[in-house]
């Protein structure tokens, strides 16, 4: 049965599309069978793959029952897609009042799940209903984070988010896989991006991963090139970076 992981941070432009298509493309590298779930309006995940956001269904079909949700998996380069569109936005609300609710993307994962060694899915930049979704979905939870000013904040209420879902018995058996920091250059050498990572080990402790992300122009590249970074410069700093995180993820 897979495990499933969710990349999670309320906050936009962590990388969170970037992480979740190099993760899951290094877990394929390792020989892993692996699906993507893409639960993010802006279609981000989708399109980096080659797959258009105005395909007929998407994902918000199969949480409303409009279709299974094998109808709604591609497979791109050996790795399946459960991808998105733009109607996610309109029908935020209808999955929010649907019988199962918050717990609907746990239930169609059911189906699917025995196929896979890992699902990760890529969550909008709020807490709304689909990333509680995600996290009543999933065993662990990874954050992506930046060290600039404001990246902090709204982290305290992410980790609440997750903390309710366990007390309430949502989701009892969800962690915190990790935090660990994308787009880690000389911005992190600062005295205030310093600041930063030492406030997120002194929260965290060691759930503050040992790999960062290094600013790497071929993980943006690829993503236009509709590649994974591996395929598209597999001697990068950010292939060696997302494959070593991936390798911490597992062994985590």
């Amino acid at each position: 049965m897979a495990k499933v992981l969710s990349i999670v941070n309320a906050k936009g432009g962590v990388a969170k599309t970037t992480s979740t298509q190099s993760i899951g493309f290094a877990l394929k590298e390792m020989g892993k069978k692996v699906l993507l779930v893409d639960l993010d309006a802006q279609a981000n995940l989708t399109t980096s793959v080659g797959i258009s956001p105005k395909e007929d269904l998407n994902i918000s079909d199969a949480l409303l029952d409009n279709c299974k949700i094998t109808d709604v998996i591609k497979c791109v380069n050996g790795v399946d897609i459960a991808y998105s569109g733009h109607s996610l936005i309109s029908r935020e609300n209808a999955v929010a009042h649907s019988v199962a609710g918050a717990a609907k993307l746990r239930s169609i994962l059911k189906k699917v799940k025995e196929k896979y060694d890992f699902v990760i899915i890529d969550c909008p930049p709020s807490l709304g209903i689909y990333t509680v979704n995600a996290l009543i979905a999933s065993d662990k939870v990874y954050i992506p984070m930046v060290a600039e000013p404001f990246a902090w904040n709204g982290l305290d209420k992410m980790l609440e988010t997750i903390d309710i879902i366990v007390e309430e018995e949502l989701n009892p058996k969800l962690e915190l896989g990790g935090l660990f920091f994308t787009n880690h250059s000389k911005n992190a050498q600062t005295i205030l991006g310093k600041t930063i990572v030492r406030e997120a080990q002194q929260q965290l402790g060691d759930k503050v991963m040992k790999t960062s992300i290094r600013t790497n122009v071929a993980l943006h590249e690829c993503l236009v090139m509709n590649q994974d970074v591996f395929s598209y410069a597999p001697d990068s700093n950010g292939a060696k970076d997302y494959k070593e995180l991936t390798e911490e993820i597992i062994n985590s």
